[in-house]
């Protein structure tokens, strides 16, 4: 089962285009890597190239739901200031 690009949203076609660039330079740092050394060439590129790819659909993710950027509550309040005397008089609160 393939894709169909014509029925893709922008933002799907942005990650399709991000994921081929970033395989195409894994399949370039490949190609050029030293005999033996392929394994650390390829995960240096994924390394650069894949945490930015993973960066650029999280950023376009969250930019596209209205609500994402809202500030909500904590999930779990630190009291500032309370320094507790010794560990055993620390209580996990959350």
């Amino acid at each position: 089962m393939g894709l169909d690009f014509d029925t893709l949203s922008a933002e799907e076609l942005l990650a399709a285009e991000s994921a081929v660039l970033t395989m195409r330079s894994l399949l370039d740092a490949a190609r050029a890597a030293p005999h033996g050394q392929g394994m650390a060439r390829v995960e240096s590129v994924l390394h650069d190239k894949g945490f930015e790819h993973l960066r650029k659909m999280l950023s376009t993710a969250v930019a596209s739901h209205e609500g994402a950027q809202k500030k909500g509550s904590a999930v779990c309040l630190v009291p500032v200031g309370k320094t507790p005397l010794s560990n055993a008089a620390r209580k996990k609160r959350c």
